[in-house]
């Protein structure tokens, strides 16, 4: 019993620890934010120890202690369903330890008002045992209702009614709300088993998409951001010459087909880099025809907005750009699976996407010519994958000369 409050304890202690400083920083901040610290500090020592005393501080101070022990609990009780399930120790000695460290998880605002009572001391006012039993059942109400029993129904109303008749009262409403707790500490029941974590489920279908969001997180905004620029040049570009027509339209067509080009440019150069292939994807009952198609289909998605943004520069200019997305993308996966063995990088794919964004300004049929290679272009990203082995070893490009670690010297 003894080693057992002993762990409780020491539980409370660091979970006391951990609210003191978030708690001991927003009201070192509350102070000195004021024009008189001081005045303020003695302000709310007279609210509290005055006779009656402020209300408002005493709800105040009552909703601090039940939000640290509703913190608390949770983690009080993380590993009740662990090693100590094995131990001859019944609920009831258990379910004391969890209350008192959920006591002790509230020292320091105990310690503040202990420091307040001196303030309010110092100027003259009597500070009785009675506010000091007041405050005590507070946290002792707080501690009870936050505590995870299975008759939560019953104990976290009668003790919020032993809170408020605490702040309410005098010496007999005391003794009431004390007997009150100790209760609904008696027939609170046993503690509630722990909730079980999440259950992980199969990824299934969208395993690719997981794995790609994964890799590059909030690194897209950037490959949207890079994209925005030839947008805006275009739209600038438009409305700065009044261009109309023809005119506008290419220059339209122009400006998002190399926004959809620098946009796929800077995903495959970050995919390649934090999603490489590595054994375990090839051990996967996975066709090189289904990487390729699930890389080209979640490329195709999330490159769309930039396909679309074209309709804002020029509406009719909109639909060849969209024509072009699957020849550029499924270039964009061919050269994807290569670029761990290029210098050049996205050199490649960009010099392509150049030529294409220029064929569909100056003459847009050329589109309908893209998607007539599209198959062509998807037998060519399949071979590159089916090419990739995954066992491979690239060295770092640097000088081996010199370098006693490089193999190649």
């Amino acid at each position: 019993m003894k080693a057992l409050l002993l762990f409780h304890l020491k539980v409370g202690f660091r979970l006391a620890v951990r609210s003191f400083v978030p708690l001991f920083s927003a009201l070192l901040a509350l102070i000195m934010l004021d024009m008189y610290p001081a005045a303020l500090v003695a302000s709310i020592a007279r609210a509290l120890f005055r006779s009656p005393p402020d209300n408002v501080y005493l709800l105040l101070t009552a909703a601090l202690a039940f939000a640290l022990a509703s913190w608390a609990a949770p983690r009080a009780t993380h590993g009740l369903n662990g090693w100590l399930r094995h131990l001859p120790i019944g609920s009831r000695p258990n379910r004391r330890g969890v209350l008192l460290a959920l006591l002790v998880v509230q020292l320091p605002l105990m310690l503040s008002l202990a420091l307040l009572a001196s303030v309010a001391h110092s100027q003259g006012i009597a500070v009785t045992a009675l506010c000091l039993v007041r405050f005590t059942l507070v946290c002792a109400a707080a501690a009870m209702a936050a505590m995870p029993v299975t008759r939560s129904s019953i104990s976290m109303p009668s003790s919020a009614v032993a809170a408020l008749l605490t702040l309410s009262g005098g010496r007999w409403t005391l003794m009431i709300s004390a007997a009150l707790l100790v209760v609904t500490e008696t027939f609170s029941g046993s503690l509630r088993n722990p909730r079980r974590g999440r259950t992980l489920k199969p990824a299934g279908v969208s395993i690719e998409l997981r794995l790609c969001w994964r890799a590059l997180g909030w690194r897209i905004l950037a490959s949207y951001g890079v994209a925005a620029l030839p947008l805006g040049a275009a739209a600038l570009f438009i409305a700065n010459n009044e261009l109309t027509g023809t005119l506008a339209a290419g220059a339209a067509r122009f400006g998002s087909s190399l926004a959809l080009v620098l946009f796929l440019s800077g995903w495959i150069d970050k995919l390649a880099v934090r999603r490489p292939v590595w054994p375990w994807a090839r051990s996967l009952p996975w066709s090189s025809t289904r990487r390729v198609l699930s890389d080209a289909l979640i490329m195709a998605a999330h490159a769309v907005p930039v396909a679309l943004g074209c309709a804002f520069v020029s509406g009719i200019a909109a639909l060849p750009v969209l024509l072009l997305l699957p020849a550029l993308v499924l270039r964009a996966a061919t050269h994807m699976r290569r670029l761990p063995e290029r210098q050049t990088g996205t050199g490649g794919f960009l010099l392509e996407g150049c030529f294409a964004s220029s064929l569909t300004a100056l003459l847009p049929w050329t589109v309908f010519l893209g998607l007539a290679a599209s198959p062509a272009a998807f037998l060519a990203a399949k071979q590159a994958d089916a090419g990739i082995k995954a066992t491979r070893w690239l060295e770092r490009r640097h000088l081996a000369v010199g370098d006693p670690l490089s193999w190649s010297e």
